[in-house]
């Protein structure tokens, strides 16, 4: 019997976090769906992201902590969505949408360019030149009180993040040694590797305050290929 348990034991263990993994694949696709809803009624333009560091924001409403997830709180109508189910140290999701902690997902800041400033705008899906292979939202370990974001350039005047884990954990690749990508064109696809490869690499900075990015920021390419190499 121990040994016939010492067997099944890791295949229903693996059974359990494959039904984790689709149900995260499943919250990254309505999480995506609900980006593509915002720009469908904001002229084809992508959410903002917070301002930090003092900065300020227009529309003031986009100032701290209110981030992504708060701007496509209106069509996904659920906090959950927002918790990955094999994510051990989320914070529970709050009735207030601007309570923090309750994201675990982390959006493409060069989505969002800069949002500091008054003629601060979203990219327009059309400037997307390859959504197949854009990131659009990660997986992260979210400890701060903002709805986070990740940059494609990094250095800048972006702040710090702090609530975005940058070392190499069991909890970056919750999934099966891997991760779940949501891309710009909607798909969803599960990763093998560390992401926080992504942190380190000179192309990419997580950071909670956006700032001035380059034109190609939206367009950077990360493949199943991504994992260990410097962008």
């Amino acid at each position: 019997i121990a040994i016939l348990a010492a067997i099944l034991f890791p295949v229903f263990g693996r059974a359990r976090e494959n039904a984790r993994r689709s149900s995260c694949q499943s919250n990254l696709k309505q999480i995506n769906l609900g980006l593509l809803q915002y720009a469908q009624d904001y002229d084809e333009r992508m959410p903002l992201v917070p301002e930090g560091g003092g900065g300020t924001v227009t529309p003031a409403n986009y100032n701290a902590p209110y981030g992504y997830a708060d701007a496509i709180q209106p069509y996904l109508k659920s906090l959950q969505i927002f918790q990955c189910p094999s994510e051990k140290n989320t914070t529970q999701p709050s009735s207030d949408p601007l309570n923090g902690g309750y994201t675990d997902y982390a959006y493409n800041l060069g989505l969002a360019r800069g949002a500091g400033g008054t003629a601060a705008v979203g990219v327009v899906l059309a400037q997307i030149e390859y959504p197949s292979l854009t990131l659009a939202v990660i997986e992260t370990v979210v400890t701060g009180n903002q709805g986070k974001s990740f940059s494609s350039q990094a250095g800048g005047g972006g702040s710090g993040n702090v609530g975005l884990a940058y070392s190499a954990g069991p909890d970056w690749v919750r999934h099966l040694e891997g991760s779940n990508y949501a891309y710009a064109d909607g798909h969803v696809k599960w990763v093998k590797g560390n992401p926080s490869n992504l942190s380190r690499s000179p192309k990419i900075y997580a950071v909670n305050a956006p700032f001035s990015t380059s034109q190609d920021s939206p367009t950077f390419h990360v493949s199943d290929a991504f994992v260990g190499v410097n962008f």
